[in-house]
């Protein structure tokens, strides 16, 4: 078994991450899950959409949602909906952090929480000339 894996972003961003890291890893990704954040007032079905994502991601060892940006419409939602311990989230999803928790994916939910957030941040530097 391994963690299920949940991204919520603004609109299709989301789909747009998972294609790249599926391009750059060479497989397809289809066990994670996405779900589209639209801001349409229709902030109830968003929620109902989260909650079946996660639902359908359970296999036993937890959910690990990524989303896009802290303080956020989708963030703030999965903050609503975490179910307890069997669920974390981590925000600031980008490239790196996607790729890392794919190929985490079978380790414990905490370490890959951990190691979502290690990675995201290495992935991020200034370069200068």
């Amino acid at each position: 078994m391994s963690v299920g894996i949940v991204i919520v972003t603004h609109g299709e961003a989301g789909a747009a991450l998972i294609e790249a890291a599926e391009f750059i890893a060479g497989e397809a990704m289809s066990e994670i899950l996405f779900v589209p954040f639209r801001q349409s007032g229709e902030r109830l079905t968003g929620a109902s959409d989260l909650r079946a994502a996660m639902t359908r991601a359970e296999t036993g060892d937890g959910v690990l949602v990524l989303t896009d940006l802290l303080g956020s419409s989708p963030s703030n939602l999965v903050a609503e909906q975490l179910p307890g311990d069997r669920a974390v989230m981590v925000t600031g999803l980008n490239l790196p952090m996607l790729l890392s928790v794919w190929n985490y994916r079978n380790k414990p939910l905490g370490l890959l929480a951990r190691k979502a957030v290690e990675s995201g941040r290495r992935g991020i530097k200034i370069f200068q000339s």
